[in-house]
């Protein structure tokens, strides 16, 4: 019995992590996504779609805090599990998750605006509208925050809790 316990609280972990994995990917294929993060200049819609082939994933969209980052590179996006709460008898932790948009300071204007506050917009409507989480767990934006990583990279976190009694 205390095995199978533990199995349940390690899938529940793993459905955090595949979660994770779904929303690197989403971003991945998202062409708007794909231009603000690469082109670097004041109109970055107006360029080329970013050959599907280029893959962001854990380079300008990462699973963790340690980023090979290039200076000359544009936008980043992490993704971040913060924590979780066991809810009781169910398989379900109630996750906090943050996802960081970071531009160079000299890149944030855009003709569009500001360069990370467009960024979090497609996200936070990729998240609402396209994302199919494990087991049908949702995630709601509850707060966002400026956020520095480094002297050069600014930018925002936006948290999202899970809903799981909604």
């Amino acid at each position: 019995m205390i095995l199978n316990k533990k199995t349940t609280e390690a899938e529940k972990l793993l459905k955090i992590n595949n979660d994770i994995y779904r929303i690197i990917t989403l971003l991945n294929k998202d062409k708007t996504i794909r231009k603000f993060l690469v082109n670097t200049g004041n109109n970055p819609l107006q360029m080329d779609d970013i050959p599907a082939s280029q893959d962001l994933r854990d380079k300008q969209i990462a699973r963790t805090p340690l980023l090979p980052y290039n200076e000359e590179d544009s936008s980043i996006i992490v993704v971040t599990f913060i924590s979780g709460e066991s809810e009781g008898d169910t398989d379900s932790i109630q996750a906090t998750l943050a996802i960081d948009v970071f531009t160079p300071g000299n890149q944030w204007i855009i003709n569009e605006g500001v360069r990370p506050l467009n960024i979090a917009h497609v996200i936070d409507n990729l998240m609402q509208f396209e994302l199919k989480q494990t087991d049908g767990v949702r995630y709601r934006l509850t707060g966002i925050v400026n956020a520095q990583l480094s002297d050069i990279l600014v930018g925002y976190r936006m948290i999202y809790e899970s809903i799981i009694n909604d």
